[in-house]
């Protein structure tokens, strides 16, 4: 689970931002009153919002990959804030503390530029029976003088350092996974199992997993097809059915390959040589009056192409503690199917393991609520992102705006309270434009 994430020099993000999954004492309510199980970042186009889930994202594929990936010659892949004439030149950072699978409090930074690591730190707060250790533990630390080890740390030292003195662009996290240190698995496969991005067209990605499960039959496809029935589609099924490549449609492959991209011929007949092919795809029976009819993929709704691939990651994720990034997570969803789809994240009954939910959205629906009606998302889980004069994107909550308790903050964030919306002056000149051409 993660509480506060913080981090610099990324993109359109100059200075250092600070962000949190902590609720405000004013707004707590509901069963998960400590961490926020949601989280909703609005703002205008371009001012940011994507940058911000990817740095978080950014930070995990660090992780995940730095030791595993490259060589000691190796640059390291940053996007550093480039409308500075110091920018590139600047070291960025990345900061997380989180909870980890095995209940553990922990926390992990690291400072780099392009070319080493300039920074790392890893401490545990420890479990004390039923409550955690209000003081920290270091597990190792690591500058520009090489890397220190905490009382905490059980492992090869030696190996460890040896690794940073050769690798001084890898992170030492990443390499004592490598090296199967246990007492840093944790924090490792919270950034390198729990952490989950998905862009506003990234729902297509989910649909080799959902082939396969619907292909093998499993108790997850089972779910996923009964989940579309409730959804009121007009779906009574879904299978996988399987597609034959016929003969024409392969001497068609192999004149296009030929013709079109200048294979070699004696390679394409290879090719095709074996077999007739089978692949599968998904099929959608639809009940109309009195009859069914199936459509492919090709033929069924882009709107229950995605909502399945939503479904689909939803319960792969609740399964398990996880922590969801999702950009634009109103392009491809209905509102009201957006809606259940962050209530999953809110409900214990659907969400037993805490998992977290960061989105960025332009739907004001989601917050425009006044009085004491039900909220789905409460003010101190909305975040804002704009852009300042000279380009940098700036992040800050809802709550430091003093709003109060019931406020409707999707009114006041259309009309401009709270800053972070589009300015009027494009209206104003998209209507100078059209008098300029009319005038012509």
């Amino acid at each position: 689970m993660l509480i506060d994430f913080s981090f610099s020099n990324y993109r359109s993000f100059k200075g250092e931002q600070a962000f949190s999954m902590t609720r405000d004492t004013r707004f707590r309510s509901g069963a998960f009153a400590d961490e926020s199980t949601i989280t909703a970042i609005y703002g205008p186009n371009a001012s940011g919002k994507s940058n911000f889930l990817r740095a978080l994202w950014s930070m995990a594929v660090m992780v995940r990959t730095s030791y595993s990936q490259g060589d000691t010659n190796t640059s390291i892949p940053r996007d550093p804030f480039l409308l500075s004439p110091k920018g590139r030149s600047e070291e960025s950072s990345f900061f997380a503390e989180f909870i980890a699978e095995d209940g553990q409090r922990y926390r992990y930074w690291f400072r780099f530029n392009d070319d080493v690591i300039l920074y790392e730190e890893l401490s545990v707060f420890k479990a004390i029976g039923d409550r955690t250790s209000s003081h920290s533990s270091k597990l190792f630390s690591r500058d520009e003088n090489g890397i220190s080890f905490g009382s905490s740390f059980r492992g090869p030292r030696a190996q460890i350092r040896r690794t940073i003195e050769l690798r001084p662009n890898a992170l030492a996290l990443s390499a004592a996974a490598a090296a199967g240190i246990e007492c840093t698995q944790p924090a490792f496969d919270f950034f390198a199992s729990s952490v989950t991005y998905c862009d506003a067209q990234g729902y297509r990605d989910e649909q080799p997993r959902i082939l396969s499960e619907f292909k093998r039959k499993t108790s997850f496809s089972k779910h996923l097809a009964m989940l579309i029935r409730y959804a009121d589609f007009g779906i009574d099924a879904v299978r996988s059915a399987p597609v034959i490549i016929d003969e024409e449609m392969r001497e068609s492959l192999k004149t296009q390959l030929q013709q079109q991209f200048g294979a070699d011929p004696e390679k394409v007949d290879r090719m095709f040589s074996s077999p007739l092919q089978e692949s599968s795809e998904l099929q959608f029976e639809h009940a109309g009056d009195g009859i069914t009819a199936t459509f492919d993929e090709r033929n069924e709704s882009q709107g229950t192409i995605a909502a399945l691939s939503f479904f689909s990651l939803a319960l792969r994720q609740l399964l398990h503690p996880t922590l969801t990034l999702i950009d634009e997570i109103d392009t491809s969803l209905h509102p009201t199917l957006v809606e259940e789809f962050i209530r999953l994240f809110t409900d214990p009954a659907t969400n037993p393991h805490r998992s977290q939910l960061i989105f960025t959205t332009h739907d004001s629906s989601l917050i425009n609520v006044s009085g004491s009606k039900e909220r789905i998302i409460a003010p101190d889980q909305v975040w804002l992102v704009e852009k300042s004069p000279t380009g940098s994107s700036e992040l800050y909550p809802v709550t430091d705006l003093k709003v109060r308790r019931e406020e409707n903050i999707g009114k006041n964030y259309l009309n401009g309270v709270y800053g972070a919306i589009p300015k009027p002056s494009f209206h104003t000149a998209f209507a100078r434009i059209i008098e300029e051409g009319d005038a012509a």
